[in-house]
């Protein structure tokens, strides 16, 4: 692709000899030709240019904001090459930059990319951090949308550490500003969390009522890949209270989205739900069909490792329910040693995510010591140069009058000692007697006076 924009060489030569003015037009060309070859895939391209703009930035004062942009772009195109330790650092950067240059709407959705990254990385208590403080920004700043996005995610934290109560405040508190705000896509999430968490309690009845007000909303948006999040999490609900044919019907109203939308990802979570709907009334030849479909889907696509152990599970059900039980242990011991399988791959995962993780929190606390340590050692600067600022030193040889001790200035004047002193100082003079003037001026007053 040929570039629309200036080469890098003819902008740092430009960058040099422009005015500010100037130069954040030239950063804005670098960032819209960085953008589009984000865009087009081409992410090394984007990273080179955001790389080289950043190094022609640096070596100019000010320009926090174009800084920040470049950074936040870069971490982008990081977190799609799944350098996952790079997005957060630029990430991080990018925010500091934001915040300092009074972007604070931004800078905020920029911290909530960092502690989403931290929980990804398994770092909870990192990103608990992040979105606490990115709660307390959202509130003192009155930015109700990212606040609401916040206590969706600090909720999932409290979820994963089973502080149920806490969860649900944070839901229901979410809940209440996307209403506020009108904001039904948002609405619609925070209903389905609060239904999840309920069946995750026990309270099946209430969850079946939020999972129901979550796909009015969904339905009447009419966002395809909205009502198939309802459609994935609502039958599994329905099936837990005992109501596999509404399950069921659910289930086939989503396969109509799905085989015409091509997401296999979700129409894999929807057939696991719809077999387990057909067991559970008895139907096990349907069941059986929708198994080797799900299993053609599988081999047909990548991915799914986290799908099979379910549906070997399933398999397992069916052959049991026919009778053939030589098959059903077989695919159960499948299905076990897939889950085992899988938790260790899971674990080596979790662990190399969270050495990252660990790396990172280390160099952003040691970043922000520094920092830290930066602005105290500015601040003793500034307080110094306003301390010399303020002292005026005499010094050189000063001739004086041996008799009147009088001073003779830089014009060849003879000023008086305490006119002199004054004007080359910032000393200040009271005047009294000494004893031994007192008693050539006073004679006549008694001694204890005079001394």
């Amino acid at each position: 692709m040929t570039d629309k924009y200036p080469s890098l060489t003819a902008l740092a030569e430009e960058l040099h000899r422009e005015s500010g003015e100037r130069l954040q037009e030239l950063a804005d060309s670098i960032y819209k030709n960085a953008l589009e070859n984000y865009r087009n895939g081409d992410n090394a391209k984007a990273e080179d240019l955001c790389a080289e703009a950043l190094n022609l930035l640096n070596q100019v004062q000010g320009v926090t904001k174009g800084k920040a942009f470049f950074n936040r772009l870069l971490a982008n195109v990081y977190h799609k090459q799944g350098k996952l330790k790079e997005s957060l650092e630029y990430n991080h950067t990018a925010a500091e930059q934001l915040l300092a240059a009074g972007e604070i709407k931004a800078a905020v959705s920029v911290y909530g990319n960092c502690g989403a990254l931290l929980f990804y990385l398994g770092d909870r208590a990192g990103s608990y951090k992040r979105q606490l403080m990115v709660l307390s920004i959202s509130e003192e700043n009155d930015l109700k949308y990212e606040k609401a996005r916040a206590l969706i995610n600090i909720s999932v934290i409290l979820k994963g550490r089973q502080e149920f109560s806490e969860a649900l405040d944070k839901l229901e508190q979410a809940e209440s500003t996307f209403k506020e705000l009108s904001d039904e896509r948002g609405l619609s999430y925070s209903l389905a969390a609060i239904a999840d968490l309920k069946r995750e309690t026990g309270d099946t009845e209430e969850s079946l009522i939020y999972h129901q007000k979550a796909l009015t909303i969904r339905k009447k948006m009419g966002n395809e890949r909205e009502i198939l999040l309802s459609f994935i999490s609502f039958p599994s609900a329905l099936i837990k209270a005992n109501k596999p044919e509404e399950a069921e019907a659910l289930c086939l109203e989503a396969l109509k989205i799905t085989d015409s939308s091509h997401w296999p990802t979700m129409k894999s979570l929807v057939l696991l739900n719809l077999i387990e709907a057909l067991l559970d009334q008895g139907l096990v030849e349907r069941a059986m069909q929708k198994i080797e479909e799900t299993l053609e889907l599988f081999s047909a696509s990548e991915g799914f490792e986290e799908n099979k152990p379910d549906l070997k599970f399933l398999e397992s059900r069916a052959y049991h329910a026919t009778g053939k039980h030589e098959d059903a242990y077989l695919a159960l011991r499948e299905h076990i040693n897939m889950k085992i399988e899988f938790r260790a791959k899971n674990r080596e995962e979790e662990i190399s995510r969270l050495k990252i993780a660990t790396e990172v929190e280390t160099s952003l606390r040691e970043k922000e010591i520094i920092a830290q340590k930066n602005l105290e050692l500015s601040k003793t600067n500034d307080q110094l140069r306003e301390a010399l600022a303020e002292v005026k030193t005499l010094s050189g040889m000063l001739p004086i009058c041996g008799s009147c001790k009088r001073i003779r200035n830089d014009e060849g004047y003879w000023q008086q000692l305490e006119s002199y002193i004054s004007h080359h100082s910032d000393a200040e003079f009271t005047h009294g007697l000494c004893s031994e003037c007192m008693k050539k001026l006073y004679p006549e007053l008694p001694d204890d006076i005079l001394n």
